[in-house]
């Protein structure tokens, strides 16, 4: 990102996995998490690591995702007993506009004409080691399909439920794959952006 400290992971659409080149600085991230980073980088290949804040953002391929999460709670050096969380973010196609903080306020960044994606993050907790990690894929918004991981955490049953709810993510695998908030006939996603607004009659 032209001029950008390194992004916040939380706004990356592609922003800030476009830092994947550069090193995290090691004063984002504590001894622990430094550990964590090191551990998943050194197992698996492709893998892309954002810090910011204190937070690790671990970013890979989805077909990727359940063996990296097996790994994270089956790895004593990593112990993620839980899951936490599953959430998405529609980035949709076309011209995108972000703002990054900076030493002189917010400037506005524009990126070109992209691909629609879904992003998934899956938040990981390790009690034992007393830390939070966050794993990131990408999926194209056009009919996104994922391996679900619920026979790894069965804490994700509803959570994918949600997803695919809100977003239109069909989960194989899954046990159970319906809506878990919205009625089972209604038509579309709501939390995607090309979801239509207005009331409902």
């Amino acid at each position: 990102m032209p001029g950008s400290s390194p992004g916040n992971p939380n706004m990356a659409s592609g922003g800030a996995t476009r830092l994947r080149a550069r090193s995290v600085p090691e004063a984002q991230l504590s001894d622990r998490l430094r550990q964590v980073r090191d551990r998943l980088t050194a197992t698996f290949d492709g893998l892309e690591v954002l810090g910011f804040r204190g937070e690790l953002t671990v970013v890979c391929p989805a077909e990727l995702v359940p063996d990296v999460l097996r790994h994270c709670r089956d790895d004593a050096d990593l112990s993620c007993e839980m899951l936490i969380d599953v959430s998405g973010v529609h980035w949709p196609a076309g011209q995108r506009e972000e703002r990054a903080e900076e030493t002189t306020g917010w400037p506005r960044y524009e990126f070109g004409d992209e691909a629609g994606r879904i992003e998934l993050d899956y938040i990981v907790r390790s009690l034992r080691h007393n830390y939070v990690a966050r794993i990131r894929t990408f999926l194209p918004d056009d009919e996104p399909r994922m391996a679900s991981v619920a026979g790894i955490y069965r804490s994700a049953d509803f959570m994918e439920r949600e997803v695919f709810d809100f977003f239109g993510v069909d989960f194989d695998g899954h046990p159970d794959l319906r809506r878990i908030l919205m009625p089972e006939e209604w038509e579309g996603h709501p939390h995607r952006k090309d979801y239509p607004l207005g009331g409902v009659e």
